[in-house]
């Protein structure tokens, strides 16, 4: 895996293997996996990763920015705006509220035997003072745009957090976005720093063959179309080539996997009882 990682599925296997993300990334142990000493682990290219000094984005077509705009701990929005208030062109005007609020402790504690301080400023304590929103000319929240729009912002801020970031060794964005626009492929395949793991229900030539899975009864890697060569020359009775083979993949999921619109009114008559 280089830079993303498609995988197509159309069962319940992928929502394991989410969960499985999901588990090695959170910090919670229940009873039952302490109890039975259950935890996660990921490979990447067959190398284990670590927790620590790693960023997990997780995205969603069911994103949120009702519950994102409350900056908990999971919010990709508070992960923007760390990244962005530690930017240095915003030093000075963080200085600058510092001294401010200093100079509004000096006279609220002029002639008072109740005095107070604040504790300096850093971007932390301003987060806090934060209420985010989006805006397009008026401002919106997610009942006002497509499940497009919600996706490609998401995509947006992680786009700024992987340009700006410099306290993390990799970061890794995994989710399951079905039915994937070219618009919405154009913008992965944009953002450079990052790795995705991205489960879907299609295939769409701008997947790229090479970055894509097949998750069935197992995984199937077509990054490596020699041994799916090696597998299929097993069982057929005909012999191909492996630019043949890579072909012949690529038809497959184009005929199987292709998110296809149906219009039943003209395609009732190829269900003709008569």
């Amino acid at each position: 895996m280089n830079h993303v990682k498609y995988i197509i599925s159309d069962s319940s296997m992928n929502y394991a293997m989410l969960q499985a993300i999901r588990l090695f990334t959170s910090k919670d142990k229940s009873e039952n996996r302490i109890e039975n000493n259950i935890s996660a682990k990921m490979l990447i290219n067959e190398k284990e990763i670590e927790l620590k000094n790693n960023m997990f984005i997780e995205i969603s077509e069911m994103y949120s920015l009702n519950e994102d705009k409350k900056l908990t701990t999971k919010s990709l929005m508070l992960k923007y705006l760390e990244i962005k208030l530690q930017n240095q062109e915003y030093f000075d005007t963080i200085s600058t509220i510092d001294i401010l609020l200093n100079s509004l402790s000096e006279e609220v504690n002029d002639e008072s035997m109740l005095k107070i301080m604040f504790n300096g400023t850093n971007y932390k304590q301003l987060i806090k003072m934060l209420s985010p929103y989006y805006e397009d000319e008026l401002q919106k929240d997610e009942f006002d745009l497509s499940r497009d729009e919600l996706i490609l912002f998401q995509l947006d801020l992680i786009e700024y957090i992987s340009n700006h970031n410099s306290k993390y060794d990799n970061i890794f964005v995994f989710g399951k976005l079905d039915n994937l626009s070219d618009k919405i492929l154009q913008k992965i395949n944009k953002i450079e720093n990052v790795k995705l793991i991205i489960f879907t229900n299609c295939y769409n030539d701008l997947m790229d063959v090479q970055n894509t899975s097949l998750l069935q009864d197992k995984i199937i890697d077509f990054a490596d179309m020699e041994q799916i060569y090696y597998d299929l020359s097993q069982k057929s009775l005909q012999t191909y080539t492996l630019q043949e083979v890579e072909q012949m993949t690529i038809n497959y999921l184009q005929q199987i996997y292709t998110h296809k619109t149906h219009d039943i009114y003209q395609e009732l008559d190829h269900f003709s009882i008569k």
